[in-house]
């Protein structure tokens, strides 16, 4: 029973949720910015909204520090989304329809025991996560959807 409970603690960690302290988060890769004013009112955090030449960063921060980045293409609709912060968001609201993707990749991987870092890619979905307890961090986007002249590594 209790080799049970821990296979599922560290299900959840591998996953990038703390079932300990999760914040709840509605922005959803491959969704529309609508959700910016609902996640930030749910969070009951403050938006600050950045617009570059090839997208839009829609900033949520909440009064516990972490901070949650939203990144709209011109057609509205959410690329990419980068978190960090003391408290590991929800990555099946963070990921919305993506999540199943990223579940069987998860399970695909040979590794075993706790990671402080994670990467699972194809090319549809790239998730990378990373961090401890009180310092995590972590993105996922579409590469489809990625604006042209803009790098993977410009998402964070």
């Amino acid at each position: 029973m209790i080799g049970r409970s821990i296979k599922f603690f560290l299900l959840l960690f591998a996953l990038g949720m703390n079932p300990l302290c999760v914040e709840p988060v509605r922005a959803a890769l491959g969704g529309d910015a609508a959700s910016v004013a609902s996640d930030a009112g749910e969070m009951r955090g403050t938006v600050h909204a950045e617009l570059l030449q090839g997208y839009d960063i829609h900033e949520i921060t909440v009064v516990s520090g972490t901070r949650v980045r939203e990144f709209l293409n011109r057609g509205g609709v959410v690329f990419a989304v980068t978190w960090s912060g003391p408290v590991a968001p929800d990555l099946q609201r963070l990921l919305g329809t993506n999540f199943a993707e990223y579940t069987r990749a998860l399970t695909a991987l040979k590794q075993s025991g706790l990671h402080k870092s994670l990467r699972v890619a194809s090319s549809s979905l790239v998730v990378e996560s990373g961090g401890h307890m009180r310092a995590y961090s972590g993105r996922a986007y579409l590469p489809a959807l990625i604006p042209a002249g803009t790098a993977a590594a410009d998402l964070r």
